[in-house]
């Protein structure tokens, strides 16, 4: 039997303050891209397609401000939130050990003290990581009918100082937050086994993350893992980006394929990509929670397996002194159904060997982030036709059965490029297909808001809910033609990619 639906979002809030930067800040600073083209107006919205950006005030927690606005225009009962998830990366501070979700967390705190309250590092992806990890919790019977899961997404880039003030990437990230209650319908329970493997405790040498995937690698031999969760507890950036879980899982891939790290596979993008996609096909994040429990990471990864979504999980506890636990479940017998409405399936896989795309580097004095932004775009690109493929495939749909696409906006010159990948050889003619695409059936706001990194998942669908956005042309293209039927739109796919490098997609049906 068909279950009706397992997972819904009831409400939202947001953070719809701050103020518009144009482009105009960023000339006559010596500013260049790559290539040694100046930057400018013209050449800021060729290249990525922003206008203005938000930025907040100093002194504002936004992410605080969102989760307010959510109980002021709603009639959830907050006595029912027993999970609360900060989805973030940097924060309104990144000399901030976190974890940065209990600022939001303490509105709530007193009608849920008792919830289970946690950081989820996964990149821009996260909002996607989140929803997928609430589904999972309610497929598994953790989470039961008329419980709430709350996630706040929030970027505070400008307040936190994330890049060095010469790099680029300055022009394309805005300020943003948003908050997001979630409601399981369900009580489930299924039925099968879960036999976990628990390691030792123990402290990793200089070379941490070797030590860790070895030790890894020892329990599961050449099997199969799908998904590694680490709560980490380091409480440094240069920890959270990349997600101390990516690190892990590629040094568990290099244990379990030594021939091809020796071959140098991981160092070529097509061949790593490729080898990622077909031998591994797994995803790796980073939790940190609030109550410090060892406990807490492991009935997540429990969840992973009894939802029937995934067969084998490793849970791994770092305290901010690399102490270490280790545990590998494995399930038996679960089956996963997907339902017919609410979330219906959910898809998220890292790739490891590309981490070092999006990190967090610490010099003598201060920490930034640093892009790549060539093997970004690559990523973005080339890695969405096997990702999403898998994803409608299995649920007996094509991109053309979507009705609203949201996807992420890291630059707007990345969106046709991964249609094209996608459309390539379904049409006969791909530009126009593309061009079509992003006109009718995609919500845009990259030239107003700028990348607003994790909120973006939460930001366009509000946006569009709310009818900010207008008709416009960026890099030649039509945005926002069918902002009415888009509205009305009853299957959505949200799809997100970053840092990890991680890409996490959701379908969603009204």
């Amino acid at each position: 039997m068909t279950i009706e639906a397992v997972l819904t979002e009831i409400a939202q809030g947001a953070w719809n303050g701050g103020i518009p930067i144009d482009n105009s800040i960023f000339e006559g600073k010596g500013m260049y891209f790559k290539g040694n083209i100046p930057v400018n107006n013209k050449t800021i919205e060729e290249r990525v397609g922003v206008r203005t950006r938000i930025a907040a005030l100093p002194n504002e927690r936004i992410g605080v401000t969102a989760v307010e606005n959510l109980l002021e225009s709603s009639d959830i009962d907050p006595s029912k939130i027993r999970v609360v998830i900060g989805a973030t990366n940097v924060g309104d501070d990144k000399y901030d050990k976190g974890p940065l979700i209990r600022y939001p967390y303490e509105i709530v705190r007193s009608h849920s003290p008792k919830a289970i309250v946690f950081d989820l590092y996964a990149g821009c992806p996260g909002f996607n990581v989140s929803v997928e990890m609430a589904f999972v919790l309610s497929l598994s019977g953790f989470l039961t009918t008329d419980d709430i899961t709350l996630i706040v997404v929030a970027e505070n880039l400008h307040r936190a100082q994330a890049f060095r003030p010469d790099d680029t990437a300055h022009i394309i990230f805005g300020d943003d937050a948003m908050a997001s209650a979630l409601k399981t319908r369900i009580h489930a329970h299924p039925s099968g086994s879960c036999e976990s493997v628990r390691i030792p405790p123990f402290s990793p040498g200089s070379n941490q993350f070797l030590e860790i995937g070895r030790a890894i690698q020892k329990v599961v031999g050449t099997g199969r893992i799908d998904g590694i969760i680490v709560d980490n507890q380091l409480g440094k950036l240069e920890y959270r980006i990349p997600a101390v879980a990516s690190r892990i899982q590629h040094s568990v891939v290099e244990q379990m394929y030594p021939e091809r790290t020796k071959k140098g596979t991981f160092l070529k993008f097509k061949e790593a990509l490729e080898f990622y996609d077909h031998h591994v096909r797994s995803f790796a994040f980073d939790i940190m929670t609030l109550d410090k429990n060892p406990e807490t990471v492991e009935q997540i990864a429990k969840a992973y397996v009894r939802s029937g979504k995934y067969n084998t999980m490793v849970s791994v506890f770092l305290s901010d002194r690399w102490e270490t636990r280790i545990a590998v479940h494995k399930g038996f017998g679960f089956q996963f159904e997907p339902p017919r409405m609410g979330v219906v399936d959910t898809l998220t896989q890292t790739h490891g060997c590309f981490a070092d795309y999006i990190q967090a580097v610490a010099d003598e004095s201060d920490v930034f982030g640093e892009m790549n932004g060539k093997g970004v775009f690559l990523y973005a690109t080339r890695g969405a036709p096997t990702h999403l493929s898998r994803l409608l495939t299995r649920n007996r749909l094509s991109l053309e059965d979507v009705e609203l696409l949201i996807e992420h906006q890291a630059n707007f010159a990345i969106i046709p490029m991964m249609l094209e990948q996608l459309f390539n050889g379904i049409h006969p003619d791909v530009k126009k297909a593309v061009s079509d695409f992003i006109a009718n059936k995609m919500a845009t706001n990259i030239h107003v808001r700028g990348n607003c990194s994790v909120v973006c998942m939460l930001r366009l669908p509000y946006d569009l809910k709310r009818g900010v956005l207008h008709p416009d042309r960026i890099q030649g293209y039509e945005i926002n033609a069918g902002l009415d039927k888009l509205r009305d739109a009853r299957l959505v796919l949200r799809d997100s990619m970053g840092a990890g490098m991680t890409r996490s997609s959701f379908l969603q049906r009204t």
